[in-house]
């Protein structure tokens, strides 16, 4: 199913392997897409202007043909050197309808300033395109539908064209010019004239204003409303809906699917995480059906998401995800055009739309992430060196630079850095715990204990009662040595909460099940569930046991109404079904957790304490080696950000990385555990001991 619009792409290819990671395509593309970037600048001017001095709507028609000229020429839909030409003329235009206006607002003045700067760029592009043959005209292949992964959809369709939405200026206030002056009589005769013609102007004003202010009546008087048609029939015949509404109906029900998987694919505690299968092929099958019906579905993702009332974060992973997956450099800019207008009400909207560029295949994808790279914006470069490095496009000057970058590109760049072995990491660690920054501080500590440093165990200690101490612990758990979990089990005991005995479980010292246990008689149940779990993750005893979960504890989120000896409302179903066929109660939510019972864990105690040595490391009843960190994430009842550390705690204890995340899809999760078995096994030499390798 295609539509044909136009050239297909040479760049319909990747434009960057991983061999390959500065490669982003020819010259003249770069010049077109650091042109596109000065573009989009300038777009983002004329809608921030509120309100502006002249009617910039026919500006804006204007600059929205740049964009698909633009994007003509980089997709190669038309002939290139022919797009990129008249993309410039159309600059032109735009800056006779723009200039009149300079003096009126300063915005204009640098609205003009991005737009010739883009022309110059469109210039020195037509300069490398006329050394070039011109492009041929070509088919899109056939489609073909997506199987366990992403898959890049390549149309002929025609450019999508930007939304550019700008304000009208504000309405020029109406005056009346003053009637002639009336000549001084001189008569009595010219006196009653005058007299006259001052009652007939005063008439004729006085008709005027009521006429503004009269209430205005409808056209069409109110129709009575129908009578009821007879069964079967119906008096008003809905209007035929059209093949395009159709088509758009469709395309939000996909989005939505798309929207919705994407923020619940992750599983729950105790769901295992390859049941998230069926959930992403019901996503990918929505993205192919997109793709299926064409130009106008593709087309509409954008407006359907600037004009929704819910400005919800989720949504940018949706559009991210889908319309990364649509070949095209108009796409994508369609995309990242919606996520920076959905982080104006909430700036979780980048990390979601990063989370989507992560996974997609776009072909595009590099060409724009190191245009980011150089952004005024330090979340944009954030959002760059994050994917990047995710993907393993990241070269080794991109992390230096990031990492001695603005505290919010350190905080995404450091990690990686410190897996890359940067030069710059040590630099970049000082910078970062300096700046004060919270963001930049945990990025730091995550390097330090990624990247075996020196000074991790004290950084991470003194950090254990500050705000973000429930991360310092947790890293201070899985990278520290028997001492270090000493200092986690002594400021347990001085400060029973959850974080901590949390991290004592993960530290897993065999001396500290006597103290859990204690633990399980405190008067706080999130200490004693923590407990709970602690001891099962040190021992793996197995004393799980199954609660009840009041259903009411998870549709409300506030709390229940005190017990005042009343009867409890009746349920709604009873009310409405027959008597003879009332339902049943539900079943109650139930839970399984590790049990809280003190008398059921010493009894364990008593009979296999002779399996645990004091001062070795113990993980689920086992000496603790790598090889149980990689079985607890492959099959361990675990949440996405319990195997986000378990993955961490592999790279800490055998210095090597392998991209593992939950948020992958099962398939390419699979593929590394393949991977890290070798290197587990490899490292899985000493059961129970605390040692690290040497990180040069």
């Amino acid at each position: 199913m295609s539509e044909r619009a136009g050239y297909s792409a040479t760049g319909l290819q990747p434009l960057a392997t991983a061999e390959d990671t500065a490669g982003v395509g020819p010259s003249w593309l770069l010049d077109l897409e650091m042109g596109h970037d000065r573009l989009r600048h300038a777009a983002r001017l004329l809608e921030g202007m509120s309100p502006p001095p002249i009617d910039l709507g026919p500006a804006a028609k204007s600059l929205q043909r740049v964009f698909v000229l633009v994007y003509d020429a980089m997709d190669e839909r038309a002939e290139r050197l022919t797009s990129v030409r008249g993309a410039m003329a159309e600059i032109a235009a735009f800056d006779g309808m723009v200039r009149p206006a300079l003096d009126m607002d300063p915005t204009l003045g640098a609205v003009l300033t991005a737009v010739h700067e883009a022309h110059g760029l469109l210039a020195r592009g037509e300069q490398r395109l006329l050394a070039l043959v011109a492009n041929v005209k070509a088919e899109a292949p056939e489609l073909l539908a997506s199987h366990e992964t992403f898959r890049l959809h390549v149309l002929d369709r025609p450019s999508i064209p930007p939304t550019i939405r700008v304000q009208a200026p504000e309405p020029q206030e109406v005056t009346q010019q003053p009637p002639e002056p009336l000549p001084r009589p001189k008569t009595f005769e010219e006196l009653d004239k005058l007299v006259a013609e001052l009652k007939r102007r005063t008439g004729d004003m006085s008709k005027q204003i009521a006429e503004r202010i009269a209430p205005r009546l409808p056209v069409d008087p109110p129709r009575l409303p129908p009578k009821p048609s007879p069964p079967g029939f119906t008096i008003e015949i809905p209007e035929v809906q059209s093949e395009a509404d159709f088509v758009r109906s469709k395309a939000r029900e996909y989005f939505e699917e798309i929207t919705m998987i994407g923020a619940q694919r992750a599983p729950l505690l105790g769901d295992p995480w390859r049941t998230a299968l069926t959930l992403e092929r019901r996503m990918l099958n929505s993205i192919d059906a997109i793709a299926a019906m064409g130009s106008v579905a593709i087309a509409y993702l954008e407006p359907l998401v600037l004009d929704s009332p819910a400005k919800d974060p989720s949504r940018a992973f949706g559009i991210g995800a889908a319309l990364g997956c649509m070949a095209g450099r108009d796409a994508l800019a369609s995309a990242e055009r919606v996520a920076w207008t959905l982080r104006q009400n909430d700036p979780e909207s980048l990390s979601q739309f990063a989370d989507a560029l992560k996974l997609v295949p776009h072909n595009c994808l590099t060409l724009a992430l190191r245009t980011l790279q150089v952004d005024r914006d330090p979340a944009m470069r954030a959002l760059a060196i994050d994917v990047l490095s995710y993907r393993g496009l990241a070269s080794p000057d991109d992390l230096a630079r990031a990492a001695l970058d603005a505290p919010a590109v350190a905080a995404k760049a450091l990690p990686y850095a410190a897996l890359a072995k940067s030069p710059a990491l040590n630099d970049g660690i000082l910078q970062a715990l300096a700046s004060g920054d919270p963001a930049a501080t945990r990025g730091a500590w995550l390097a330090m204990a990624l990247g075996g440093h020196p000074q991790a165990a004290a950084v991470l200690g003194a950090a254990l009662t500050g705000e973000d101490g429930e991360i310092a612990a947790l890293l201070l758990a899985i990278q520290g040595d028997s001492h270090d979990a000493d200092t986690l089990l002594s400021a347990a005991i001085a400060t029973p909460v959850r974080p901590l005995i949390t991290a004592v479980g993960w530290a897993g010292s065999a001396s500290a099940v006597v103290p859990l246990m204690n633990f399980l008689e405190h008067d706080d149940v999130r200490v004693k569930l923590a407990a709970a779990y602690a001891l099962e993750r040190i021992t793996g005893a197995g004393l799980w046991e199954t609660a009840e979960l009041e259903i009411e504890d998870i549709l409300v989120p506030e709390p229940p109404d005190p017990d005042i000896g009343e009867p409890k409302p009746l349920k709604l179903a009873p009310m409405v079904s027959d008597p003879r066929d009332l339902p049943g109660q539900p079943a109650p939510e139930v839970i399984e957790q590790p049990t809280v019972n003190v008398e059921r864990w010493r009894a364990y105690w008593a009979e296999k304490h002779v399996m645990f040595k004091i001062g070795l490391r113990y993980r689920r009843g086992f000496p603790y080696t790598p090889l149980v960190s990689l079985q607890d994430l492959d099959s361990g009842k675990c949440t996405p950000g319990e195997r986000r550390s378990l993955q961490r705690e592999l790279c800490i204890r055998t210095g090597q990385a392998v991209r593992l995340d939950p948020l992958d899809f099962v398939v390419v999760q699979e593929e590394a555990l393949r991977e890290w078995l070798p290197i587990a096994q490899r490292m899985s030499t000493k059961p129970g001991y605390w040692s690290r390798p040497y990180r040069g």
